[in-house]
Formats: structure tokens, C-alpha cells, sequence
């Protein structure tokens, strides 16, 4: 295998992160004192730690520091995200003039080329990023919106739906996940998922897991009146299976469930939807939280068919359950198991198009089982989440 022309720098910045990370932490912040404030906390999901770009950056870049279109695209993709942080194109050019300088210290035993075109892909990299932060602070497009919380439902001990009502409409697709943060959780955001679809009145859902870490407990937590930050969405599943006109095949798990049911909800506004068979999935019966209400969107929808799982028969003392979870009277169609046996045993589904959403690893297990039914791995998308 033929080595890339800058892994020899790669390797020296991945070998010595921390201390990089430093380096230029500090060389910036004496190049732009703005920057304080503006950077990622150590608690913040949402963003990729500057080590991890440069070294990604460099195993990437061709001979003498030649940097491809596609990943200029993804640096301006993630300068225009990082203005949610603050982040303006006189701290971007600060920061590349840090790391260039850092990277001349930590390289000084290589050649010299290899170092000067490394410097030629950061620098590139920037003026792209730059470029795209001039460019849509021209068009007047916000770093983010802000929403004020309206109504917390908590549906079980771990289960909450937040809704929130936003300045004006919220730039997202059906399938997206989007960055939030409250007020009290300065420069520390975590990605959630709209549980219905954009709409002119700026109303958004959110269904969070408060045990999943402590910032997810503390979004659990919100109030009415309480003001959070909501980015732009990022993300394509999903993409084109609504379009298709495919009759289709959705599998959820916990919080899953929410960018699935944004896609049902864009369903409902078809003169002719397609059929959708849906797999709600839960670790126990009292968190299938939102249960209730999708069976009452059967209720009146022919086309939709709505099958709950849970991994265990009933709940545990902890659960909480509420009526959201309680099937109405006269409905007995829960099972109990692993969802990758219950959706498996119930055919190949080599018709649908199948969107799967949920921890990753459970994901890739119905996805896993799927296959080997007999579902074209084609027809299968799948979100961790």
C-alpha cells in the first residue's frame, strides 16, 4: 500500500494530540482574544476536536498539499456549523495562522517540503471555510434560532417530550437531526431529532432519553418559558424514501421513533399514501412513550399499521409508565422480544423500503438480521441514535 504524502505529519499530530491541542489553543488565543468563549466545551458531542480534522485533513491531501473538492466542501460545511460556537472569519484566520505555526514546531525533524505542503492543505482548507462564513453572513442566514419551550411531557422515569415554539421556521428535513443547547449549557450542544416536520410556525418536538448522559438529563429538564438554540439539520436519511412512492417499512427503538415519526407525519399530507407498517420498539411496555398516540394516528389512517415491541413482558419497578403508554381498550397487539426476531418472522420485506433508527448497535443487528432474511440491503437505511 502506497503511503499517503502527508501521513508522516498525520501520524505526529495524532501521536501527540493533547499537547498540539494546546499549543495551538494557546497561540490562538493570543493571536484573537475573541476566541474565548467561542470554543466547544469538553462536554460538547456536536463537534469533531481539531486533532481529529487536521489529521483526517492530512491522510487525505494529495502530492504537495493538493486538497480535493469534496473535502474543501466538508471544511466549509464545518466552518459555516462552528459559527453556532461564535466562531467569525477573523478567528478563523487566527486559527490557521496557530495551527501552521504549531505544525512548523512539532514537524521540524521532516523535510521540509512534506511540512510546507502540509501547511499549503491547512491553509487552503481556511480561506474555503473563511470564504463560507463571508458568504452566508452575506445572505443574512442565522447560526442558529431560538425556541422557547412551551410543554414538557415527562412519559416515563427516562422518557420526556420537549415542544417548543421557535422564532420563525426551523431549517431541517424529516429524518435530521439538528444541534440544541440551552441557555444554562453555554458552548455545549447535542444532536436531537424533530419528531414532526418543519412548519411555518416554527413548532418543533423533541423526544429525549434523560439517562443517556447528564447534559441529555438536563434538556429532560427544561420548563416552560426556558429558551433553547436550534441549529440547522445536518444528515440524509431517509432522503427520497418519502418521494419514492415505495410502500414502506419502519423500525424504531426508544428515542428512534422520532425522526420516523416525522417522516409518518409528512405521510398524512398525501392524497395516497403508500402502505407503512411500523415497528415501535422499547426496552420495556411503560417506554413505549408515545404509544397512544400512534395508535390513534392508525386509528385514522388505512395505510398505516402500527406493531409494538418490547424486550421485556412487563415493566421494571423504575419505569414510570404513563397512559401515553397504555393501548387503547379492546387492542392487544403488543409482542415481546428481540425486535430483530419479531420484524424477521414476519417476512423478508423485499418490497419496502426499510428506515431503521435507534442505538447503533441495535440498528445494525435488525439491519444484520434483515439481510440474511432475504431484505436487498439497498432497500435498508439505518440512523444511530
Amino acid at each position: 500500500m502506497t503511503s499517503r504524502p502527508l501521513s508522516s505529519v498525520a501520524r505526529l499530530v495524532e501521536d501527540n494530540a493533547q499537547d498540539f491541542l494546546r499549543a495551538v489553543s494557546e497561540r490562538v488565543l493570543s493571536l484573537a482574544p475573541e476566541i474565548r468563549g467561542h470554543v466547544p466545551t469538553a462536554d460538547d458531542l456536536t463537534h469533531i476536536s481539531l486533532p481529529e480534522l487536521l489529521s483526517a485533513l492530512l491522510e487525505g491531501t494529495g502530492d504537495e498539499g493538493k486538497v480535493s473538492e469534496e473535502t474543501l466542501e466538508f471544511f466549509r460545511e464545518t466552518a459555516v456549523d462552528s459559527r453556532r460556537f461564535g466562531i467569525t472569519p477573523n478567528i478563523l484566520t487566527a486559527l490557521d495562522e496557530a495551527i501552521r505555526i504549531e505544525l512548523r514546531a512539532l514537524c521540524e525533524d521532516l523535510p521540509f517540503e512534506t511540512v510546507l505542503f502540509a501547511e499549503r492543505a491547512v491553509h487552503s482548507t481556511s480561506l474555503a471555510g473563511i470564504r463560507a462564513i463571508h458568504d452566508i453572513d452575506e445572505q443574512g442566514t442565522p447560526a442558529f434560532l431560538t425556541a422557547e419551550v412551551v410543554e414538557v411531557e415527562k412519559r416515563s422515569r427516562r422518557f420526556s417530550v420537549v415542544r417548543l415554539q421557535a422564532e420563525s421556521q426551523l431549517p431541517y428535513r424529516s429524518g435530521q437531526y439538528v444541534p440544541v443547547t440551552t441557555s444554562f449549557l453555554p458552548n455545549t450542544w447535542r444532536y436531537a431529532c424533530p419528531s414532526i416536520p418543519t412548519n411555518e410556525w416554527g413548532q418543533v418536538e423533541f423526544h429525549i432519553q434523560s439517562d443517556l448522559d447528564d447534559i441529555a438529563g438536563l434538556l429532560a429538564k427544561s420548563r416552560p418559558g426556558d429558551t433553547w438554540s436550534i441549529g440547522p439539520g445536518v444528515g440524509d436519511f431517509g432522503e427520497g424514501a418519502i418521494e419514492s412512492r415505495n410502500d414502506l417499512l419502519f423500525i424504531s427503538h426508544g428515542t428512534g421513533l422520532a425522526p420516523l415519526r416525522s417522516f409518518m407525519f409528512e405521510l398524512m399530507n398525501q392524497a395516497a399514501p403508500p402502505r407503512l407498517h411500523f415497528f415501535v420498539g422499547a426496552d420495556y411496555p411503560g417506554e413505549l412513550y408515545e404509544l397512544m398516540g400512534m395508535w390513534n394516528f392508525a386509528a385514522a389512517s388505512p395505510w398505516l399499521s402500527v406493531v409494538p415491541v418490547s424486550e421485556h413482558d412487563e415493566d421494571a419497578w423504575w419505569v414510570q409508565a404513563t397512559e401515553a403508554s397504555k393501548p387503547p381498550r379492546g387492542l392487544h397487539l403488543h409482542q415481546v422480544g428481540s425486535m430483530a426476531d419479531i420484524v424477521t418472522q414476519a417476512g423478508a420485506w423485499a418490497d419496502r423500503t426499510v428506515l431503521i433508527a435507534g442505538p447503533e448497535a441495535w440498528a445494525k443487528n435488525v439491519r444484520r438480521a434483515m439481510i440474511r432474511r432475504g431484505t436487498p440491503a439497498a432497500q435498508i437505511e439505518m440512523l444511530g441514535c
